[in-house]
């Protein structure tokens, strides 16, 4: 059952836990506003329909594979979507089915001996698996994402750890962070700072 982190008249921010279904995480009356993969935990935001509550940035958390060649870059795409296989992958150019997909991100530290990055991302887009298909294509596949091709037995290490959002049009902006995960291999970037 998703946990209630912080709640108004016409809004809720709930932590989601991997393997918990988005859609089903919203109290009766509300609708989420934006969907994490099953796999994936953090945080989501719910609202009643014509609510003046606004998503003003998403910060992700991740832990792929490998060192990456720039420690702050973006990444962009042509992502196409196969329902069949529930796969994302990056293609040459755009047809039918396909979307852009833009993300930016920080590595925040990196564990040489597991050869593992702890990486923060902020979506432009939010495509079906954007983060673990954009990772993976570049030979950085998430931790525990055997989807795409981790070899790391955990849960896929990708969580959706901050929200700022505004109440209503006369709220100040508030920024909600989610805990900080202990296990494996979260865990062995512990002594790391968070970007604020």
């Amino acid at each position: 059952m998703a946990k209630i982190l912080e709640q108004g008249r016409d809004f809720v921010i709930l932590y989601k836990e991997a393997g918990e279904d988005s859609e089903k995480t919203a109290p009766s009356g509300m609708g989420v506003l934006y969907r994490l993969d099953m796999p994936v935990a953090g945080l989501i935001a719910a609202a009643k329909s014509g609510s003046e509550f606004e998503i003003l940035s998403k910060r992700y958390f991740l832990i792929c594979a490998g060192k990456l060649e720039n420690n702050t870059g973006t990444m962009e795409d042509f992502l196409y979507h196969d329902p069949r296989s529930n796969r994302t992958f990056p293609v040459k150019k755009m047809r039918k089915g396909v979307k852009e997909a833009k993300l930016s991100y920080e590595v925040l530290g990196y564990d040489a001996k597991e050869d593992l990055s702890f990486v923060s991302a902020v979506l432009d887009t939010g495509r079906t698996h954007q983060i673990r298909a954009q990772f993976a294509s570049r030979r950085h596949p998430l931790a525990g994402d055997g989807k795409y091709g981790s070899r790391i037995k955990c849960p896929v290490a990708l969580t959706c750890g901050e929200l700022t959002y505004r109440a209503d049009a006369d709220s100040e902006a508030k920024t909600v962070r989610s805990d900080r995960k202990t296990e494996y291999p979260w865990n062995l970037f512990d002594a790391v700072d968070l970007p604020h």
